[in-house]
């Protein structure tokens, strides 16, 4: 049996250096694996090999990195040079770049496999990284020539305990050869109307499980930074038990309407159209919180922090000392062009590292019209709320409606969010004898009794107070616009 054909070692992971890739890989790199890295031109391919060569030689491994018509060496070193990960005292002990493609023009592939070789022994290299493998394609004088070179590369790594990246424009379904090695990476750009975004996909990994599906990356000052998906890493196991803790608004008119509370790790989804109360409820829920001593966590996309902790002073809800003394964590993104997996990140880590005990997303909406892959929402929130579950934490998110009035009330109620969370509050307007009023109404509550009546909503400098139901005979109230039985319009 080859190198090649020997099963792989148990020996720790080649790390990446990636931010997030190592996840999406089961943990790294296999050591003495040949991988392909595939993507048009400019997405990220050269990047990421020279990331990881930095990443392992700070580290104490030597990486050589054999370019073939590709851009000069010190044209790549100037583009890399305000790269967080490139470090020039690694040179040229930790990195070491070569051109081997004189070598390839004059001597073909078997030149090209002797002088890999060659320089991987007096560098007592651990990486190589072969930069323009579509080059070293079109020199084979058949496809048997190519997998040749392809099959020994694998036992020279097997033999010499090297990890061999090798990189192409290609795709990797246009050649069967290229089924040969451990693994393919394809990293590519794709756009939408005048937006663009970069993902990841693992085609073909040997030595143990991936993270499927595509994963969105991107590039910036620090290099590449990977998102594993999100539905892909959720959490399979139950959430634990809440017990008997339970979970109020600290209104004492509002928590009256349902006086067991809401179970502890429940997701809450509030729905309404613009400024009718959204914002000041999920406020509300932080306020008591705190009140509880309970770390809270708020992520808007609409108000910025400043104007938001005025718009809720403004109503008796002082968030100002708990944000000063970091009990109160405030995460606010524009609503434009969002990467889902990012935002869960940023949420989910402030909640593992502070143990939030209570969360308010202030725009579900955003999310779901911020990203380009809108039918994705479904999955993704259901994947959020099963692993904010998991940590023990109660959520309630903002879904913002399209319309202020009407007979459609655009509540989701068979898919997607509305049929993942176990409680549903509505919030409306609705035009009453001249003046508009705010309406609130409980579509569930899931494991609690609750009033099923519908009641007014007021804001006001004192707080927010839930009047008795409405006094007037009047029908079509979730509407918006009421009508008193048998009459017009009131």
């Amino acid at each position: 049996m080859s190198s090649s054909e020997q099963p792989a070692r148990a020996d720790a992971r080649v790390s990446t250096g990636v931010p997030g890739l190592d996840s999406v890989l089961g943990g790294g790199l296999v050591p003495s694996g040949v991988y392909i890295v595939v993507g048009e031109p400019g997405a990220g391919k050269t990047l990421l090999a020279n990331q990881l060569c930095y990443h392992q030689a700070r580290g104490g491994a030597r990486c050589l990195y054999v370019t073939l018509l590709a851009e000069s060496h010190s044209r790549m070193l100037a583009n890399m040079r305000d790269m967080a990960f490139f470090d020039p005292a690694l040179l040229p002990e930790g990195v070491y770049y070569v051109s081997g493609f004189r070598t390839l023009e004059e001597q073909g592939l078997p030149g090209l496999l002797e002088l890999l070789r060659r320089e991987v022994r007096t560098h007592n290299a651990s990486i190589l990284v072969l930069d323009g493998l579509v080059q070293a394609q079109e020199a084979a004088g058949s496809n048997r020539d190519f997998k040749k070179f392809i099959h020994e590369l694998q036992v020279a790594a097997g033999l010499a305990r090297f990890t061999s990246l090798m990189l192409t424009s290609d795709g990797p379904t246009v050649h069967p050869e290229y089924t040969m090695v451990d693994g393919i990476l394809e990293l590519r750009e794709r756009t939408a109307g005048v937006r663009s975004w970069r993902e990841l996909q693992i085609r073909k990994f040997r030595g143990s499980p991936t993270l499927a599906g595509v994963h969105n990356f991107r590039v910036t000052s620090a290099g590449l930074e990977v998102f594993p998906r999100l539905e892909a890493r959720v959490r399979r196991s139950p959430p634990p038990d809440p017990g008997a803790h339970r979970i109020h608004f600290g209104i004492h008119s509002l928590d009256a309407l349902f006086p067991e509370g809401l179970a502890a790790g429940s997701t809450t989804l509030v729905l309404g159209p613009p400024g009718v109360g959204k914002t000041m409820m999920g406020s509300s829920l932080l306020a008591e919180g705190l009140r509880q001593g309970e770390p809270c966590l708020y992520m808007g996309f609409y108000e910025p922090p400043n104007r938001l902790l005025n718009k809720v002073a403004s109503a008796g809800i002082d968030l100002k000392g708990a944000v000063a003394d970091g009990r109160l964590n405030l995460i606010w993104q524009p609503p434009a062009e969002c990467i889902l997996d990012v935002l869960a990140d940023q949420l989910l880590e402030d909640v593992r590292r502070r143990k939030v005990k209570r969360v308010f997303v202030d725009g579900l909406s955003a999310m779901s019209q911020s990203t380009p892959e809108s039918s994705r929402m479904a999955s993704f929130f259901a994947a959020l709320t099963q692993e904010l579950r998991c940590e023990g934490t109660t959520t309630l998110f903002g879904l913002e409606t399209p319309r202020l009035f009407g007979s459609v009330l655009d509540v989701p109620l068979e898919t997607g969010p509305s049929a993942v969370a176990e409680n549903l509050f509505f919030l409306r307007h609705v035009e009453l004898e001249g003046r508009l009023r705010r309406l609130l109404s409980i579509f569930k509550l899931r494991d609690t009794d609750y009033d099923p009546t519908l009641r007014e909503f007021v804001i006001s400098r004192q707080g927010i107070e839930v009047l008795p139901p409405f006094s007037v005979n009047v029908d079509t109230l979730l509407t918006g616009l009421a009508r008193h039985p048998g009459g017009g319009h009131s």
